[in-house]
């Protein structure tokens, strides 16, 4: 029986694939004995006290009470310099100078830079403001409101403060320090210096927001020993005297702590005391729950054992299985008779070994099937040129010639001319000794070919060449170019009645050589086209399959044929080769 079930597993196995494999040793060896070891030692931490978690909280409200109570001091300290500053005073009095307003401006700039968070550093008299410098500008128009008698310095509660720069006002949540300016030897009320100070940006340095977490400060506000409310963040209750009655209830006044607003009442209150102001910042949060701490935690472990398979499996994925999927697609492609080599990045282990060894396998049978090909070119080519010889060209000539000059002597000028030129085309196609010729050459061959066309056509096509004199030197493949115009006659412009139009193009592009028949006619599907000429073997697109292999097998991969073509819209027969300047010696244009 055993021996049943182990053989019936054997065969199951046997049938997964590489992929299935791995997944299955993955959660069988990894992932299984991680969650069960995460389970066992969540069940078996110790738990953690709700007095560690306050003590935690306690001491992130205990550094941010500190920066307030540096924020707090600061400000004191600089508006009671400028009440004393004489340049201010001047300007409280109304008797200020062009230099005691440069000097104020200095001393106003200076303090607004040195207090974090300061929008704004005002002197006001009677609610009128007579000079302010900060980031912010105050609005002429809003109230500033009366001094008050009493005290000569006071913080007030936040409130939106009406500022305008230009064309541009809006409102911001300020606190403000107001400290009163007096008259030296009388000591006469002259007016006050306000500053102000941004709320959103003080609860960003204290609360910051974010991703709550454990050090993370929520539904907090500052407020004063008697219980005002300086400002506050996301709280539900504004009742600052109710925290102090409570602190002093249980003599927690001068401290830092933590409460329980009742027994009740699932609200803690956790508190820090800024020892310069006395101010208290004050933050509410729920009680903590132990088990709903302990049940993350194991949530967490479970999400981590997950996470760590999952990122395990796409490192297996990514270093092997993909290899082995590319190298068996590869296989499938080079038995389907593509045997060009690809280049791909692989790795530097056994499995990239593979890869490179196979791609240079397929490359070393390819060039060995293209010489095979190339050899049984040369010799069809040695066939064709002993069928051509057996031919005299010289009574072809001759002939030509003898009806070249009888029409000359009848003075029928254009019949000698066309038979002229097709003796030249003759003389030119003929010279089996010559695959590889100069741009002259084949240039003098194409005007020949373009004048017989021409004689035939009439006005119906145009031909432009566009090839520069500098270019007459470089050697072409035989036939290079009259293969692609007779397509455009045939084929592109065969039903134009006028207006038609070829032209053909010479470029040096770096060390390559550009030729580009443009025509207008009726176009066709390029797309199917370059197929037909890269994978066809009979006779349709012959001539330019013809082209772009020996292109390919002169010059090598890179270089050949391309068409650009769409339907009623022309087609353009692009041709790349290698540039090579003639000899001296072949520097020959008949």
């Amino acid at each position: 029986m055993l021996y049943k079930i182990r053989h019936y597993f054997k065969n199951v196995i046997s049938r997964l694939s590489i992929r299935q494999k791995m997944l299955i040793a993955l959660i069988t060896c990894i992932i299984i004995p991680m969650v069960l070891l995460g389970l066992y030692t969540a069940l078996r931490v110790i738990d953690l006290s709700a007095q560690n978690q306050y003590e935690a909280q306690i001491s992130q409200l205990t550094k941010s009470a500190k920066e307030l109570e540096n924020l707090c001091t600061m400000a004191e300290q600089e508006a009671q310099s400028l009440a004393y500053d004489s340049s201010v005073q001047a300007i409280a009095e109304g008797s200020a100078s062009v230099m005691d307003y440069r000097t104020a401006s200095e001393r106003m700039t200076a303090a607004s830079d040195k207090i974090d968070y300061c929008s704004c550093i005002a002197v006001i008299r009677d609610g009128k403001i007579l000079f302010q410098r900060g980031e912010q500008y105050l609005s002429e128009v809003s109230s500033s409101g009366q001094e008050q008698t009493q005290p000569l310095s006071k913080w007030e509660s936040s409130s939106n403060v009406f500022f305008e720069r230009g064309i541009h006002s809006f409102l911001l949540d300020e606190i403000i320090y107001e400290t009163t300016i007096l008259q030296d030897m009388t000591y006469n009320k002259q007016g006050t210096v306000r500053i102000y100070l941004d709320v959103s940006q003080i609860l960003e340095a204290i609360a910051p927001t974010g991703s709550e977490g454990e050090t993370a400060i929520q539904n907090v506000l500052v407020c004063t020993p008697d219980g005002k409310i300086l400002f506050e963040k996301e709280t539900e209750s504004r009742d600052g005297e109710q925290f102090i009655h409570l602190l002093e209830s249980q003599d927690r006044l001068y401290s830092s702590g933590y409460f329980s607003v009742s027994a009740t009442s699932r609200q803690m209150v956790l508190y820090a005391r800024c020892e310069t102001g006395g101010w208290y910042l004050v933050q509410t949060m729920d009680k903590l729950n132990i088990y709903d701490t302990q049940l993350l935690y194991i949530l967490g472990v479970l999400f981590f054992c997950i996470v760590f398979g999952v990122v395990y499996g796409m490192i297996q994925n990514k270093t092997i299985l993909n290899p082995l999927q590319r190298l068996s697609h590869r296989i499938n492609i080079v038995k389907s008779g593509v045997l060009e080599k690809e280049s791909y990045e692989t790795a530097y282990d056994e499995i990239g070994n593979v890869e490179r060894g196979f791609e240079d396998m397929v490359s070393h049978i390819n060039d060995l099937i293209n010489q095979v090909y190339l050899q049984t070119i040369k010799t069809k080519d040695a066939e064709r040129e002993m069928l051509l010889a057996k031919m005299n060209p010289h009574f072809l000539y001759n002939a030509l010639d003898s009806i070249h000059w009888l029409a000359y002597q009848n003075k029928d000028y254009e019949v000698s001319e066309q038979l002229e030129a097709l003796a030249d085309i003759y003389r030119h196609i003929l010279q089996f000794d010559k695959n590889i010729i100069s741009v002259r050459q084949e240039v003098a061959f194409i005007e020949n070919y373009l004048f017989l066309l021409e004689c035939q056509m009439g006005d119906r096509i145009d031909f432009v060449l566009d090839i520069p004199e500098s270019l007459y030197t470089c050697r072409i493949p035989k036939l290079l170019l009259q293969p692609p115009i007779e397509n455009s006659v045939n084929h592109g412009l065969k039903d134009v009645r006028q207006g038609g139009k070829v032209k053909i193009r010479m470029r040096r592009k770096a060390k390559d050589l550009e030729i580009v028949i443009l025509d207008n006619g009726i176009g066709c599907d390029s797309k199917k086209l370059m197929e037909l000429i890269q994978n066809s073997t009979g006779h349709t697109a012959f001539a330019l399959r013809n082209i772009s292999e020996r292109i390919r097998l002169t010059y090598g991969d890179g270089y050949g044929l391309t068409i650009y073509s769409k339907k009623n819209w022309g087609c353009m027969v692009k041709i790349k080769i290698k540039i090579e300047e003639e000899s001296n010696e072949a520097n020959d244009c008949g």
